[in-house]
């Protein structure tokens, strides 16, 4: 019973992580404050919209996966390819810093939470 509700708040954790950056879905105007990006570049604005979208999907995954453990190993496989993908192209890329380097920090905040989760999915069986 303890070990479920650590894993729920596992879950939650990370879920809540994902769903931090879900404000330029809704408000564009934000993507200036939160990665100093320029209103007049469109393209990026379309592209960094639809990773907070994803963002919120990976998010609201994972706040299911906090009390349906059937939805769990989707919710891991998400989580994982997101934050382990985003944290292996920064370090590809130098480390680079500014917004790049909260958004690293965030996820290397969720590592924790998501492999303890992983470890009462999978490996405990």
């Amino acid at each position: 019973m303890l070990a479920s509700m650590w894993t729920s708040l596992a879950f939650a954790v990370v879920g809540a992580i994902h769903l931090i950056p879900v404000a330029p879905v809704f408000v564009p105007e934000t993507l200036s404050r939160l990665y100093g990006i320029a209103h007049a570049d469109t393209t990026l604005l379309v592209l960094m919209r639809h990773r907070a979208l994803l963002l919120a999907l990976v998010g609201i995954l994972c706040l299911w996966a906090s009390w349906a453990a059937p939805v769990r190993p989707a919710a891991l496989l998400a989580a994982a390819i997101n934050v382990v993908g985003f944290l292996g192209f920064y370090t590809l890329y130098g480390n680079p810093a500014g917004a790049l380097r909260t958004i690293a920090l965030a996820d290397l905040i969720a590592l924790p939470p998501l492999a303890f989760a992983a470890w009462m999915t999978l490996g405990r069986g």
